[in-house]
């Protein structure tokens, strides 16, 4: 069972409200039901109260009827359970009567009148005293709001008091100060006189007036300013006067339609301050003080001067100045500065204003480290103490960027700049409201290198060297290549261009190169890379098979050493590209610019230009396929329309054999129509070694294997479109078509599968 609340008790009361204090249970309720009415059963309420640490619990109950006893039950609540509620009976106390005034009065009479008090009360208890002492009391129906007391003392003062009861209860009282019979207003004070304000005041009169009428007016002048007031006023304030002039006061109580006599005074304003106080060309260790002349006479000025922490400094200053410099002031310090006029030992009001002297500004900001993207920003700190800095960093036509840097800092890293540009860096250093004056400087960033140089499709006489061009704008780049025997070649690129192929390259040998970018008389930094020119797999080369493994991957005349010997040096084409590279290139037709039609002998040592059309010899094909297996492969087009055929085996026989024709097996995209002239011999117009009764050659304007006569006509005449007379492929073409382009090659059989041996070996 729950033990109840103890020691219920009221700390304080009020008409409205009950503010109640007990003993907490010994049990842990966490929390409180109260419960209250009136004791006719009215108002029932109930609230929970949370209950309070410590050995007491307070609650305070509001919105109560005043005047009114109320019946209290408390019950501790933990959970479900509820204790007996302990129990109290408490009173509100009665509410008073407000508002008491005087409404009226005669010699020997008062009337009075309140706002009456709200909640159940008996009566009104009116008590008055007058200076003699002798109180007399008189009780007033709780009803009435208004009371006439009579039969009083003429020209007397009374303090009258009213209050509630209710039984043994009493309200507080209200009181108010009354006069039987006139008494007139005597006289007007005046206080807190300046030059253009004053404050009046007087006396209650009796009886009450029903307004009151003031006017002033300068002595001199005859219109006069009026105001009416409340009948209740016992003072106000005049104001927008004229500064060192004598004004009439006067003051009429009116009753009705009767005015009083007017109670005259009178007061002369002060001078006035001078006007318009400011201040400019505001430095570090001075300022000008500004102002108006004031409208009064007066003698001299007076300026004086403080910092927030220091001594006041003051002048007197000649009454014809308007201005006035303060000099050896501290920087970034708060003023109160303070002008008055002066006439004898009168003064004016003080004119006053604060002002901060400019802060000193930062001292020599430079840029240090300047790279092509950063810079770093240093400066000497002002004398004064630093909030924060404000840098605001500029390039042409561009908004500038402002950055805010902390007070304590002496240098500000700058980074993500565009390389190549003039920038303009302005700071200030700022402390609250003060700013100090703006410093500048300005610097270039330097112009960016080129980046990730790289060497590739290293050879041995040649390597391509590859770059990222810099952000910044350039006039040219500066390539400088040396090998470590001391030879050194510069070279002037030209600004567009991303890549070079170095030619004429020493074998075996390392090469450091260097590259900068140039814009006028400006160079960017160094980026390098070394590589090695490879060595020659081949000394002598005797086939483009063995110059594409030496490294030679471009087409073009080379030389070759006939079983590697340099005595049989012959100069061929190498085809470095198509299905792998490294073919001989024996025949070319392209433009029929050169003669085919010819004899055995030009035919036996080669004729035309390597690098046009030609043919490279019997005698030179018959070497060159005696050195091993040789394939072939003849490349023909038409347009975009290109064929080839293939052959797995390649050679021709020596002169007693008449240069005799061996193939393989075919493979390819033209179809096969060179098998037909397997094993025969060669035959030119003047040497007729076919098996045809005409001779082949002469009839068919060429030179081939011709057997009887051909199904294809290589040699024959270029543009041709007569039957069998032009450059004939049966099997793609027919032998009414002349083909505009061909070229026949070889190379050794087993090139493709060595040289992906090596280049598989090279990755690795």
């Amino acid at each position: 069972e729950i033990d109840a609340p103890k020691n219920l008790r009221v700390g304080s009361r009020t008409p409205a409200s009950l503010e109640l204090a007990w003993d907490n249970s010994e049990a842990e309720a966490h929390s409180y039901r109260v419960v209250y009415s009136t004791l006719a059963g009215e108002h029932y309420h109930e609230v929970l109260v949370p209950r309070d640490t410590g050995p007491t619990t307070r609650a305070t109950l509001a919105d109560l009827v005043p005047g009114t006893e109320y019946g209290i039950g408390i019950s501790a609540v933990m959970e479900s359970q509820q204790s007996v509620p302990a129990t109290m009976n408490a009173r509100t106390e009665l509410d008073s009567p407000r508002d008491l005034l005087v409404t009226a009065s005669t010699e020997t009479s008062i009337s009075l009148a309140w706002t009456k008090a709200t909640g159940p009360i008996d009566h009104y208890r009116v008590t008055f005293t007058p200076a003699s002492g002798m109180a007399s009391e008189v009780t007033v129906p709780r009803d009435e709001s208004q009371l006439t007391l009579s039969e009083l003392e003429p020209g007397t003062e009374y303090t009258i008091s009213i209050i509630a009861e209710r039984g043994r209860q009493q309200s507080l009282e209200a009181t108010v100060d009354a006069f039987t019979g006139v008494r007139p207003i005597t006289q007007l004070h005046f206080s807190q006189l300046t030059s253009s304000s004053v404050n009046v005041t007087w006396s209650d009169p009796s009886p009450p007036a029903d307004h009151l009428v003031l006017t002033y007016s300068p002595r001199d002048e005859e219109e006069a300013q009026r105001v009416t007031l409340d009948g209740t006023r016992r003072h106000t304030s005049l104001t927008g006067l004229q500064p060192s002039t004598e004004y009439l006061v006067s003051l009429v109580a009116v009753h009705g339609t009767i005015s009083s006599e007017p109670v005259v005074g009178s007061i002369t304003t002060g001078i006035d301050a001078p006007k318009d106080l400011r201040v400019g060309n505001v430095t570090q260790e001075s300022m000008m003080v500004y102002w108006s002349t004031p409208i009064s006479a007066f003698d001299h000025y007076k300026i004086s001067y403080r910092a927030a922490e220091g001594r006041t400094d003051s002048t007197a200053i000649t009454s014809d100045a308007t201005e006035y410099a303060l000099r050896h002031l501290q920087p970034a310090t708060k003023y109160e500065i303070a002008v008055k006029s002066v006439r004898g030992r009168e003064e004016s009001e003080v004119a006053s204003i604060t002002v901060h002297t400019a802060m000193d500004a930062p001292l020599g900001v430079t840029a240090t480290n300047v790279t092509p993207t950063e810079a770093l920003l240093q400066w000497n700190p002002p004398l004064s103490e630093v909030e924060s800095y404000v840098l605001i960093l500029t390039r042409h036509a561009v908004a500038g960027e402002t950055i805010l840097v902390d007070g304590v800092n002496q240098e500000y890293q700058l980074t993500n700049l565009l390389p190549s540009t003039t920038y303009t860096v302005s700071m200030y250093a700022t402390n609250g409201p003060l700013t100090s004056q703006t410093i500048s400087t300005n610097f270039t960033t330097l112009l960016d290198p080129p980046t990730n140089l790289t060497a590739s499709e290293v050879t041995r006489r040649s390597a391509l060297l590859s770059w990222v061009p810099p952000m910044g704008e350039i006039e040219n780049y500066v390539m400088t290549y040396r090998s470590t025997d001391g030879s050194r070649k510069e070279l002037i690129v030209d600004a567009e261009d991303t890549w070079i192929r170095l030619e004429g390259l020493s074998e075996t040998t390392e090469y450091t190169v260097r590259l900068q970018a140039a814009q006028n008389a400006m160079r960017s930094g160094f980026i390098s890379t070394t590589f090695t020119t490879g060595g020659r797999v081949f000394a002598n080369p005797q086939d483009c098979a063995q110059h594409l493994m030496n490294g030679d991957t471009l087409s073009g005349v080379y030389a070759i050493s006939i079983n590697g010997d340099l005595s049989q040096r012959v100069q061929v084409y190498c085809d470095m590209t198509t299905d792998g590279g490294g073919w001989i290139v024996f025949q070319r037709r392209q433009n029929g610019l050169t003669d085919f039609f010819r004899k055995w002998a030009d035919y036996r040592v080669g004729f035309g230009n390597l690098e046009d059309e030609f043919w490279l010899g019997l005698d030179n094909i018959h070497k060159i396929t005696s050195q091993g297996r040789y394939e072939l492969r003849i490349d023909m087009r038409d347009g975009q329309e290109a064929v080839y055929a293939y052959y797995d085996k390649f050679s021709i026989g020596d002169s007693r054999s008449l240069y005799k024709l061996r193939i393989g097996d075919y493979n390819g995209t033209s179809g096969d129509s060179l098998t037909y002239h397997q094993g025969r011999p060669f035959s030119t117009k003047d040497r007729d070694n076919d098996v045809a009764v005409t001779n082949c050659a002469m009839s068919y304007k060429g030179a081939w294997w011709y057997k009887n006569c051909h199904r294809t006509n290589l040699n024959g005449k270029y543009g041709e479109s007569r039957h069998s007379q032009g450059i004939n492929w049966y099997h793609w073409k027919g032998h009414e078509f002349s083909i505009p382009f061909v070229e026949m090659k070889m190379r050794p059989y087993n090139h493709r599968n060595i040289s992906g041996r090596k280049r598989r070996s090279l990755q690795l």
